[in-house]
């Protein structure tokens, strides 16, 4: 088949990062690059979704990356592998290594998987401040977008996902499961919750959001499920309301500037400097807008605020707020003002990252860590509810009406061609029995 062809098959097919923002997969593979990277370091604590879908689909993820590197032209191919997975590593290496593909072995820290320290790490090059891994050459995916692409060029859809289902529950485990499904669905397969309160933590303790509603539903970005009591700190500072971080950070910073010394982006150079954001709270008007400037190339991974700051502030919540209203105000660094404020690499950086064994203990989540093995079980559940704006772009528009009748990778919902996004499918087969702009409920037939 063409590239052309091959690439939109990959779109057919729904297949998005499957994780972050869900960016569509064919949108990067149409760029020729020189390096294909392989994310597989799952650097959340607790996770164990990147690592089990490796050993499930070693020979199709192997198969994703060669057609990743037909499509772009790469020379190479690395896959990015944390020390404690080293098993994996071996596993891999006698399907990897006649392919010409590299094995890089990354130490267990955090946030290891952000782009920006990935590909520096194994490349030795710098993403532009702002910018994209394509823009150096440098194709990223993480493990089960690369397993996606090779089932799509064999026309098999995304319609499940694997998924870690952790924390205060009886048996920790990690599932493929269909995408739309429950929560309290996933919670039912490690056994269901060991406390009288629970919430869970979507996607990871340190980046992942709190989500009471058990009723909630697993997308194709979906990385796992924690969940910890209500009144554990981490919930407590996640849901802190904006008016109390704000006021405390205002009234008890002192100016450490820990925040920034153990920022994984800052000990790279880039122009990000916590401490002067939260420092802009002491003021008004135009000094106030110069400080909140060090906010833009904040990654959002939480070091600041829940490993660094010895006074329990949140750097990280008042570095968003203030990247929201940068990028409504347009008030970030010009170009010639960040030619002057990009800086080398920190001396110190290896020294100051953070271990991920310390996150364990800071954060108050060593009980839960326990190995959530892979389950065989295949779970059809009664309803799912599939979101329609998974990925990046221009959701998804249903193809279906209520009534309908669908079988499991079956278009529900499309994207016109000309615009960035991908199709939706039914996971299961069922009836259409809910459908609205933003999801479409499918039930068992059954």
């Amino acid at each position: 088949m063409s590239k052309q062809n091959i690439l939109k098959q990959i779109r057919r097919a729904g297949v998005i990062g499957a994780g972050g923002a869900g960016f569509p997969a064919y949108k990067k593979l149409e760029t020729d690059a020189d390096h294909i990277i392989a994310n597989g370091v799952e650097c959340e604590p607790l996770l164990y979704k990147d690592r089990e879908s490796m050993i499930r689909e070693k020979e199709r993820f192997i198969e994703g990356l060669r057609i990743m590197r037909n499509l772009t032209g790469a020379r190479k191919v690395t896959i990015a592998l944390k020390s404690k997975n080293k098993d994996i590593a071996d596993m891999l290496e006698p399907l990897a290594s006649p392919e010409g593909m590299d094995i890089f072995i990354m130490n267990d820290i955090y946030p290891a998987g952000d782009e920006y320290i990935l590909v520096y790490d194994v490349t030795g090059k710098k993403i532009p401040i702002g910018g994209y891994p394509t823009q150096i050459g440098v194709v990223v995916n993480n493990v089960e977008t690369i397993v996606n692409v090779a089932y799509a060029v064999g026309n098999k859809p995304v319609t499940h996902k694997f998924v870690t289902i952790t924390g205060a529950v009886k048996t920790p485990v990690t599932a493929c499961v269909p995408v739309g499904i429950g929560f309290a669905d996933c919670i039912a397969l490690a056994g269901g919750v060991t406390i009288s309160n629970p919430v869970i933590l979507t996607d990871g303790v340190m980046m992942g959001g709190v989500e009471r509603d058990f009723t909630s539903h697993i997308s194709k970005t979906s990385g796992g499920l924690i969940v910890l009591p209500e009144n554990h700190p981490l919930v407590v500072r996640k849901t802190a309301p904006r008016r109390n971080y704000m006021t405390v950070g205002h009234s008890a910073c002192d100016q450490c500037s820990f925040c920034t010394e153990l920022c994984p982006r800052y000990l790279l150079g880039y122009p990000i400097q916590p401490h002067l954001v939260m420092r802009s709270l002491q003021f008004v008007g135009n000094q106030s807008e110069l400080l909140s400037r060090w906010a833009g190339a904040c990654c959002e991974c939480n070091i600041c605020s829940l490993f660094a700051c010895p006074e329990s502030l949140d750097p990280k919540s008042i570095c968003v707020d203030t990247k929201n209203r940068l990028r409504e105000t347009n008030g970030n660094f010009t170009a010639s003002e960040l030619s002057g404020i990009y800086l080398d690499v920190h001396p110190r950086r290896k020294g100051r990252e953070v271990p991920v064994p310390m996150l364990y203990q800071r954060l108050g989540i060593k009980r839960y860590d326990r190995q959530a093995q892979f389950s065989e079980v295949t779970i059809v559940p009664k309803s799912v509810c599939i979101p329609l704006n998974s990925h990046v772009g221009t959701p998804a528009k249903p193809t279906v009406e209520r009534g309908d009748f669908v079988h499991a990778g079956d278009v529900i919902a499309d994207v016109q061609e000309e615009s960035l996004g991908c199709p939706v499918h039914a996971s299961i087969d069922g009836i259409v029995t809910e459908l609205t702009s933003i999801s479409i409920t499918i039930s068992n037939k059954h």
